[in-house]
């Protein structure tokens, strides 16, 4: 691991931890034991190195995601164990990291994941769509790239919607009236029946 990622690692957990606003590159630098000017040499400013530890967060994310994907037996089963992890992650994180990581995440999107290439090399999404579509449980017919950018867009408009956010959805209640039946809409009938078996008959929908 060079110093770079070193300080991107660290920083990733630490802003995870206490949030972005209470890490200053002083705490950084000394947890590290270096200097903050060699930090300043990698990131000309905290802003970037914020923008480069998130897109850190979600690349080592999306990783585990795929480990997912690639060893469950179909993308429904895929799904959800995705959606259950998810919603243990998010039960660790303080709101504090989860408000103040809002402003950056558009731009994280724009700068990381706004070409096509980049989309299918590294959106775990994009890879469950495409192999959902192999199975024959996504329809053949969907345009991936264009779905997968508007679960994107969907998944942002919901952290920063003062209209969503002032009706204080659980998890559960976004994943019931949102995206599961958004899902089940790109669904094969062989599709539909998994979803049937995975997100009704196991109970994943029920609030914990």
């Amino acid at each position: 691991m060079d110093n770079k990622e070193r300080v991107l690692k660290r920083a990733s957990e630490m802003f995870r931890a206490m949030g972005v606003k209470n890490i200053t590159m002083d705490n950084l630098a000394a947890d590290l034991g270096m200097s903050k000017r060699t930090i300043y040499e990698m990131f000309s400013q905290k802003d970037q190195l914020v923008m480069e530890s998130i897109h850190y967060m979600i690349m080592e994310e999306n990783a585990e995601l795929r480990k997912i994907i690639d060893s469950s037996e179909h993308v429904v089963e895929a799904l959800f164990y995705i959606i259950r992890r998810k919603k243990e992650h998010r039960r660790t994180y303080p709101h504090v990291f989860v408000e103040d990581i809002k402003k950056y995440l558009p731009k994280v999107q724009s700068m990381f994941f706004s070409n096509h290439e980049n989309l299918k090399k590294y959106s775990a999404s994009y890879m469950l769509l495409e192999k959902g579509t192999k199975e024959g449980i996504f329809r053949k017919d969907i345009q991936i790239e264009l779905v997968d950018n508007f679960l994107q867009e969907v998944i942002s408009l919901i952290h920063n919607s003062q209209r969503i956010l002032a009706l204080k959805p659980e998890d559960s209640a976004l994943l019931n009236s949102i995206f599961i039946p958004y899902f089940r809409g790109l669904c094969t009938p062989k599709g539909s029946a998994l979803m049937t078996k995975f997100f009704e008959e196991l109970n994943v929908l029920n609030p914990s």
